[in-house]
């Protein structure tokens, strides 16, 4: 009984390492703040793959697909021309406090 009571603390132990560098690791390559064109911080910044979604090519819409969560998201309609429901993209994303909406 002992040595079951071991073996199961070693693997629920293992199994919690296993989970936290999964969590740690998470939008980890872009948390940093990077200068961006002008005064301001990139702040937030989040890469996100999924699969593409209720695509509309003339509105530039669609939505991504992911484990995490279903995100709406807008492109310029020329951007999103060659893809398709069902393809596997990557986006990258970011904000700026404080800066006047751009024109």
């Amino acid at each position: 009984m002992r040595k079951f009571s071991i073996i199961l603390i070693s693997g629920l132990f293992a199994a919690n390492f296993a989970v936290s560098a999964q969590a740690a690791d998470y939008g980890s390559p872009g948390m940093g703040m990077e200068k961006m064109k002008g005064d301001g911080m990139m702040m937030g910044k989040h890469r996100m793959s999924g699969t593409v979604d209720k695509i509309d090519h003339a509105k530039g819409t669609l939505v991504l697909k992911s484990g995490m969560a279903d995100m709406s998201l807008h492109f310029p309609p020329p951007s999103v021309k060659d893809l398709k429901n069902g393809d596997a993209i990557t986006v990258e994303l970011s904000f700026t406090k404080g800066e006047p909406p751009m024109k």
